[in-house]
């Protein structure tokens, strides 16, 4: 984590009980593997990005049987 912090390492990979309790600044992508269970975890996840008036992005990558049952907001890419 304090080389991920110190820009040493460039991706992180982290469960959202390890996702709750960072604090890191400048985080520019959030990429969620599978779908958070609930709506809450959703957007903590996604906040982790764009902080303080900065740009970031959120990609969530879903399966067809994953979107009918999803309460996270999704924008389809059509591809």
């Amino acid at each position: 984590l304090s080389e991920f912090k110190d820009n040493q390492v460039k991706i992180l990979l982290a469960t959202d009980v390890v996702a709750r309790g960072i604090d890191i600044d400048d985080v520019s992508h959030v990429i969620n593997f599978d779908l958070p269970q609930t709506h809450e975890d959703y957007i903590h996840r996604i906040g982790r990005t764009g902080r303080a008036n900065k740009i970031g992005q959120a990609i969530t990558f879903i399966e067809k049987e994953d979107g009918s049952s999803s309460s996270a907001p999704i924008r389809r890419s059509g591809k």
